[in-house]
């Protein structure tokens, strides 16, 4: 009787990859490392009729064996893009906005390097 090596053994794992934006993907896979902390997987498409597949990769904390441990981490990559948009919208409503004078009638290069130089500096 001939066994598969471990490598070739195809898991259900859940991707978390991907979860902010498409969701968190149940898939099977196999690992790709001796380490065990890398797994691959395909993905199928359907895309103006055509139908193929792509070979995925998932690091270490991007895929969990359990849907509980998946949603675990789901929930701490939510907060965390939650706190960088807070920090985003404190930063703009205390930004001062500047009022920059584009004077009219400026033609050529010169007249445009002028107004670029208004515009970036600080």
């Amino acid at each position: 009787m001939e066994t598969t090596p471990a490598a070739e053994t195809v898991m259900e794992v859940y991707v978390t990859k991907w979860a902010l934006t498409k969701g968190i993907v149940k898939v099977g896979a196999q690992h790709t490392s001796g380490d065990q902390k890398t797994v691959c997987f395909r993905l199928f498409f359907d895309d103006l009729g055509k139908i193929f597949t792509l070979p995925e990769y998932a690091h270490a904390g991007e895929w969990f064996h359990t849907l509980e441990e998946a949603r675990a981490q789901v929930e701490k990559m939510r907060a965390k893009e939650i706190a960088v948009h807070r920090q985003a919208i404190d930063d703009l409503k205390a930004r001062d906005i500047p009022v920059i004078s584009a004077n009219k009638g400026m033609r050529g290069r010169g007249g445009m390097a002028k107004i670029r130089e208004e515009l970036l500096s600080d």
